[in-house]
């Protein structure tokens, strides 16, 4: 969360504000920017979204300068206002600050300095940092490098940090504990930046920085230093990696009015990306020997590990458990002789990579699966399965769902072969029918879309809502609620269709609305007519139900239904899901369109959360 974006070198305030709003996706809050001009360092910052800012030409009167410190912020300590923006400037105005992640020992270090005098400005955390700089540089008169590096071992938590000092108009430095941070230097510019989409047309190479690094950036290049043990900084050798995801210039909504329904559009592209993945990076993921087999995730990815652990258990036979990456730690103990399936989209999930860090300390085996190559989650993992959906803007994910679907569908798959599971007909049958999505899901989004959009405006004024499903459509109605009500702001839960009628039936009545999601009457016979039966019991009690299904539902069947849309499925579960999840991806996005919210960026969402 946050986005850090620092850039030293021509047009270091113009390339700063054009990675600020390529980096808004996580967190748009609030805006700031930083420059030393003849009167010191001048701060110009503000709430809202820095891409509406930018529009409104609210830049045009910073002057360019040898350097400039931008953030984007996703609020974590203090609210939403224009004191607590991003950057903070220390007492005596010689230091600025910028910070993503969480210092939990801010309020003891607050306290600290107010009684030296320090009158603090903002109520968030990062302002201590910029103040224990400053009283570094002040008590022990040494260079900026050495009094960062001492004001930032005193801090605990997690933080990406990009400091600029008055008395070094053109050098930037930065400092890294868990959340990412990057630097990068081509000979002519240098940039610091939480992500590598902000490196774009700069370098076509960044050096990740490491748990513990300081790195100064000058116009001779990047040095970098890094915490020992015994607290003293010195200094380290680090890799450049390629950054195949860094763009130029800002993404582009093409002919669509927003993201996210240009990315939903996208969804057959990113089929035929997880589809043509190659035999030998899907049959490595699971090592054959593994103890058991564990997949984390956080917010949607959790539901798609849900959906995986469907796929394991039941098409493979593999015993599986899906965790939220919140809580595994509490709930396990990981050894070397396990299996982890790691899925976050931008390979920089706080809570994925605490585990992960466990993971790599007992020597487990593990798999990433992500969107952004060279994310964090990439470079810990023994085994890598790159999902290339290509950049995906929207703070909801879309497209990026129905990829990592689709993977853990064809590693399951491999692995129910590999056993003598399933034989070669049927795998070739199940492989056949994801080929066969992209086609599907283009005549989907081609021919139903106007049938989603009006039952969306027809009931988009319902506050309350279930989304029902049984077996992969169980975790299926939990990911489809998350879209709906992130986006809507409605309330929506998500439920196991036969776990509804004890207790949570008590609230149904005319006035609160449930999706059912059915399985196709082939391949999930049993689990269509439980869900039928539990759309009866909701219906007796005067609930209205929409249902998404297979389009051969008999005409007693539909009765049941104040609206019903028949899908096209392919009889063949992995395939079924997704066409369920982009049918309740349209359905979210319409309702949202028709109540004029925010939807590419929801109010106090960010894309990539890097703090706990």
């Amino acid at each position: 969360m946050c986005g850090i974006v620092a850039i030293l070198g021509e047009d270091a305030v113009d390339r700063t504000i054009r990675g600020l709003c390529a980096l808004e996706y996580r967190g748009y809050d609030s805006w700031g920017i930083v420059v030393r001009d003849d009167e010191g360092l001048s701060v110009d910052k503000d709430t809202g979204s820095v891409s509406k800012a930018a529009a409104a030409d609210r830049f045009a009167e910073i002057p360019e300068r040898p350097a400039a410190l931008g953030h984007t912020r996703w609020a974590t300590h203090g609210k939403v206002t224009q004191p607590n923006a991003h950057p903070h400037l220390s007492f005596d105005g010689r230091v600025a600050v910028v910070h993503n992640g969480v210092i939990e020992n801010h309020l003891d270090l607050r306290r600290e300095l107010e009684a030296t005098g320090v009158v603090f400005a903002s109520e968030t955390d990062t302002e201590v940092i910029a103040h224990l700089i400053a009283s570094e540089l002040r008590s022990n008169g040494q260079d900026p490098l050495h009094s960062i590096g001492r004001a930032i071992a005193r801090l605990d938590g997690e933080y990406a940090v990009g400091v600029m000092v008055l008395d070094q108009p053109d050098v930037l430095y930065g400092a890294k504990q868990k959340s990412p941070l990057l630097a990068a230097w081509n000979g002519e510019r240098g940039i610091l930046a939480s992500d590598p989409v902000a490196v774009g047309g700069i370098s076509s190479d960044v050096l990740y920085l490491e748990d513990g690094d300081l790195v100064r950036i000058n116009r001779s290049g990047a040095e970098v230093l890094h915490r020992e043990p015994g607290g003293e900084f010195e200094p380290a050798e680090r890799t450049t990696t390629a950054t195949v995801s860094a763009m130029e210039g800002p993404p582009s909504k093409g002919d669509y009015e927003h993201f996210m329904i240009k990315e939903i559009n996208d969804v057959p592209a990113t089929v035929i990306a997880a589809a043509e993945m190659s035999e030998e990076a899907l049959r490595g993921a699971v090592p054959a020997d593994a103890r058991r087999l564990t997949l984390i995730g956080s917010g949607s990815a959790f539901y798609v590990a849900r959906i995986g652990q469907y796929f394991f258990n039941r098409l493979a036979r593999l015993s599986a458990h899906a965790l939220p990456s919140d809580e595994a730690l509490y709930w396990t103990e990981f050894a070397d002789d396990d299996a982890v399936l790691a899925i976050s989209q931008s390979g920089e999930t706080f809570d994925a990579l605490e585990v992960v860090r466990e993971l790599r300390r007992v020597n487990a085996h593990l798999t990433s699966i992500s969107n952004v190559p060279g994310s964090t989650l990439e470079r810990m993992a023994d085994h890598r399965l790159q999902q290339g959906s290509g950049p995906e803007i929207c703070v909801l994910s879309t497209k990026s769902v129905i990829s990592q679907v689709l993977i853990l569908g064809r590693v399951a798959l491999r692995a129910a072969r590999d056993q003598g599971v399933i034989d070669e007909a049927e795998f070739q049958r199940r492989e056949e029918s994801i080929r066969r999505l992209p086609v599907t899901i283009r005549r989907l989004i081609d021919e139903q879309t106007e049938e989603i959009r009006d039952l969306a405006e027809r009931y988009s004024a319902a506050v309350h809502w279930f989304f029902i499903g049984r077996g992969p459509l169980y975790p299926a109605a939990l990911e489809s609620a998350l879209k709906f009500k992130e986006v809507s702001y409605k309330h929506a839960e998500g439920l196991p269709a036969g776990f509804f009628k004890h207790g949570t039936i008590s609230l149904i009545d005319e006035d609160f609305h449930t999706v059912a999601l059915l399985p196709s009457r082939q391949e999930g016979a049993d689990r269509f007519h439980g869900t039928m039966a539990n759309v009866s019991e909701i219906v007796a009690r005067g609930g209205p139900v929409i249902g998404f299904g297979p389009t051969d539902i008999g005409a007693d069947d539909r009765e049941s239904f104040r609206a019903y849309v028949g899908l096209p499925f392919h009889d063949e579960d992995i395939a079924d899901v997704v066409i369920h999840l982009v049918a309740g991806q349209l359905f979210a996005y319409y309702c949202a369109l028709h109540l004029g919210r925010e939807i590419d960026q929801p109010r106090s969402l960010a894309k990539s959360v890097t703090v706990r």
